[in-house]
């Protein structure tokens, strides 16, 4: 029920082609590789989740398709068109949600519309679309010390889907809640991504997360500087609670972190 590099659509979103990434180290003026011959393909409409020990790498790859950094090695592609900078086709969501507390909830959202130039009208509109596709309609005039931990969450996603982006970026932004409101936010999200077919990339260091919430998940080593192994995952995403497979799964990815290999 779990394989190797498989293609679950047909249409590239993201390809990313030897991406490779160095820091200077100040320290000894010697390069660090960070990430080195990176081949990923993103299909349109795919849940991707990347999992990995801290320093493996994959926040800095999150980075670089973000366009938040400019200087690599190799390709990383958008529908074809090279990642040159920001962009409002790639969203970010972070785990610290990095919401303006002397803003509401729907200024919050507005304020990404306004810099986009879109009319007064038409941010009314999808700012109310979004707040209801994520549940805060009743706290549009809210502000943000109003709101609970997943609350806020849920105004950075729908700030974040306001522009439309072609594909959602999110780097552990589960991380600091408590376990009972992610698993109403892991519903959440997974019934949005069924309803808008968003293509999402989920950068976690919990396995459970990536297995629960990923068609695909890929397993990174801060050994290898990049992917040790990518498993897809042919069980619907409402039966992954309480499955052997599921569990074994998660074992197998444990082992694959903590193998040194």
């Amino acid at each position: 029920m779990y394989i190797q590099n498989k293609c679950v659509n047909s249409k590239v979103c993201l390809n990313l082609k030897n991406v490779s990434k160095k820091y200077l180290q100040t320290h000894s003026n010697k390069l660090h590789t960070v990430l080195e011959n990176i081949n990923i393909q993103i299909f349109e409409g795919e849940f991707v989740t990347i999992v990995g020990k801290s320093g493996c790498g994959k926040s800095t790859l999150l980075n670089l398709i973000a366009g938040f950094e400019n200087f690599y090695d190799g390709e990383i592609l958008l529908n074809g068109n090279p990642i040159k900078d920001t962009s409002p086709e790639r969203m970010m969501m972070f785990q610290e949600v990095a919401l303006f507390p002397w803003l509401t909830t729907f200024q919050n959202i507005e304020i990404a519309l306004k810099l986009a130039k879109i009319s007064k009208d038409q941010r009314e509109q999808i700012v109310m679309h979004y707040l209801d596709t994520v549940g805060l309609s009743d706290y549009s005039r809210s502000y943000i010390h109003q709101l609970s931990g997943g609350m806020k969450q849920r105004v950075a996603l729908a700030r974040a889907l306001s522009l439309n982006p072609k594909i959602l970026l999110m780097d552990e932004p589960f991380a600091a809640l408590d376990i009972s409101i992610k698993i109403s936010l892991y519903k959440e999200l997974l019934d949005l991504h069924k309803k808008t077919r968003k293509t999402i990339l989920f950068v976690t260091h919990n396995i459970n997360e990536a297995v629960l919430l990923g068609d695909r998940v890929i397993v990174m080593s801060p050994l290898l500087y990049g992917i040790k192994k990518e498993y897809v995952i042919d069980i619907p995403k409402d039966q992954r609670n309480d499955n052997s497979i599921i569990k074994n799964i998660i074992t197998q990815i444990t082992a694959d972190l903590y193998d040194n290999i």
